[in-house]
């Protein structure tokens, strides 16, 4: 097969592919803002932990500072002072210039505020003075609040689901990618298939009907042959790419209940795939 030939089979195959990778795009920022809405409804409704959580995936996803400074804001509702101000003073150490003084001015308006709440609690003196320690109960008072520990980093379980989200998203579309190549290199195969029948039918008809053989058929034969061939190549190529895609969609997922693969079958005269695994 000429090298033409070849570079046509690997261009065909690749072309579902770019259309797919287009299409993921979307649905990647559909995802982010139904995580950024998570976040933003757990830190209102009290689950402070799983709104800080979801936002250092984010932020770990896009390295947008923002998703640091809303953090801080998620602390700061539920009265973490301490914790709103390590987010906000992280914040602003963050290098690249991505703040400017309006940005600057808010969040050092927003460590003061938490720093002034901080004080006016009871058991706390302000964080700038030391305190000398003095062991005793609580005052019974309703406003007291008990010291809240840290809440866990971003590994914890409660980043799971969105992780896993994330993951199912890119391994279902490089699954749906390996099929869609699947299904072009079996059409290719198939048509290859049908071509060969068709060159065969020529030489049989020449052998059994004498005269019937020209330069003319034969040249029509090699070109059946040659697109023959095409479509055998271009068959190959792309169940071999689908095989990689297709495992790379598998091997993504955290859980899976299945594990298949879609693999080349490649031989003398023939050609095809073959599904194995287990459910």
């Amino acid at each position: 097969m000429s090298r033409r030939w070849l570079r046509i089979a690997y261009g065909l195959c690749f072309i579902p592919i770019a259309l797919l990778l287009l299409t993921a795009e979307p649905s990647l920022a559909a995802g982010k803002q139904a995580q950024e809405r998570a976040a933003r409804k757990a830190c209102l409704s009290g689950d402070y932990n799983k709104g800080v959580t979801i936002l250092a995936e984010l932020f770990v996803d896009t390295k947008d500072p923002t998703f640091i400074f809303n953090q801080g804001r998620c602390f700061e509702q539920n009265s973490m002072y301490k914790e709103a101000i390590s987010r906000f003073e992280e914040y602003l150490r963050i290098p690249g210039g991505h703040l400017d003084a309006a940005d600057r001015a808010e969040t050092e308006k927003h460590i003061g505020d938490c720093k002034a709440r901080l004080a006016e609690e009871p058991g706390n003196s302000p964080p700038t003075m030391p305190q000398a320690f003095v062991a005793q109960p609580p005052a019974p008072t309703a406003s007291h609040k008990p010291e809240l520990t840290t809440p866990q980093p971003p590994t914890s379980s409660l980043a799971q689901p969105e992780r896993q989200t994330a993951t199912a998203n890119r391994g279902t579309i490089l699954r749906n990618t390996g099929i869609v190549v699947a299904s072009v290199g079996l059409a290719a195969v198939a048509t290859g298939v049908i071509l060969n029948l068709e060159a065969n039918s020529m030489v049989n008809e020449w052998e059994t009907k004498p005269g019937a053989y020209s330069s003319s058929k034969e040249s029509s034969r090699k070109t059946v042959v040659t697109i023959m061939w095409a479509g055998y190549g271009v068959g190959a190529a792309c169940l071999l790419t689908s095989a990689v895609v297709f495992g790379a969609g598998i091997g993504g997922r955290t859980e899976s209940s299945t594990n298949v693969a879609l693999l080349p079958v490649l031989g003398r005269g023939e050609a095809g795939v073959e599904l194995t695994g287990g459910f």
